[in-house]
């Protein structure tokens, strides 16, 4: 694994943006990145836009969000922030440059951790394909935000914090999780076939944008770790099957599940900590190697 010195440069100073802008800010931010590359890359295939921009060293959420997490834990450690599980403020606000300077570290750190996590080895399956068994991004956030836990956010809050409150009962995590599901689906089908595997990337980026209503106290539902996996649901489906009652039956399954991974580690996980783990990359990272091993078994 070779790190060139323009992927360190970029992941220090799009963590330090992170961190300026505060997570949900910066991953809002890459949001609109995501969507204009996606939409770039299916009507141009060759531009490279959606790997080495929108999830590159600068804005991908390994670095931009993940970073912005961490510095946010920080930021409280040293009682400049509230609280660190708040990551819709931007920490520039505080004009303590360490704070930024945190936010730049884990950049580096997240981007390092992205790329080795990338060197795993492709599984080859029986109809001599070969498939990818993690996501290394969402498990690089998961990484860094481990990290910034253990330096910052060791011991846990005396209350129990909901992660999405709106989202939280039982009806609400398999209503949002469906619905979801059935956009990602419909959103698959009416994607141009030959690139139909930008559909999910862009999903993941238009949920993304949404999200900036809740820098602004709006509440709207979390929805890119149900978008993206349930879109790639539907290409497992669709590369067995035409049938599109199929194909939309299996993301919305994927994307009810994901919704139950992710409010699962919210509950065990996240209520009790005191920087934000979080339960969106948990679930990707989970969703995306299980429906490997789905491929695999498919195949």
């Amino acid at each position: 694994m070779t790190l060139t010195v323009s992927e360190l440069v970029g992941a220090a100073g799009g963590g330090a943006l992170g961190a300026a802008l505060g997570a949900l800010g910066a991953f809002s931010l890459m949001g609109v990145v995501v969507v204009v590359a996606t939409l770039a890359t299916t009507f141009g295939p060759d531009t490279g836009l959606v790997e080495g921009l929108a999830f590159g060293p600068v804005f991908g959420p390994h670095v931009m969000f993940a970073s912005g997490a961490a510095a946010a834990a920080y930021a409280a450690h040293i009682r400049r922030h509230e609280s660190g599980r708040d990551i819709a403020k931007p920490l520039i606000t505080y004009d303590k440059m360490s704070i930024l300077g945190v936010g730049a570290v884990f950049g580096v750190l997240g981007q390092l951790l992205a790329r080795a996590v990338g060197e795993i080895p492709l599984v080859r399956a029986a109809d001599d394909s070969e498939i990818s068994m993690v996501d290394s991004l969402a498990v690089s956030v998961v990484l860094t935000a481990l990290i910034a836990a253990a330096l910052w956010a060791r011991t846990p809050l005396a209350e129990r914090m909901t992660w999405v409150p709106w989202q939280h009962r039982a009806s609400a995590v398999l209503t949002v999780g469906a619905m979801g599901g059935a956009i990602a689906g419909s959103v698959f089908l009416a994607w141009p076939e030959d690139s139909r595997a930008m559909a999910g990337l862009f999903l993941y980026g238009a949920s993304a944008v949404t999200l900036l209503a809740l820098v602004f106290g709006a509440a709207v539902p979390v929805t890119h770790h149900i978008t993206l996996p349930a879109a790639l649901a539907a290409g497992v489906a669709a590369a067995h099957t035409g049938e599109a009652t199929w194909i939309l039956v299996a993301a919305v399954a994927a994307g009810v599940v994901s919704s139950v991974v992710a409010e699962g580690w919210a509950r065990l996980v996240l209520e009790r900590c005191r920087m934000h783990l979080d339960p969106p990359a948990v679930a990707i990272a989970i969703m995306a190697t299980v429906l490997a091993l789905i491929k695999l078994g498919l195949a």
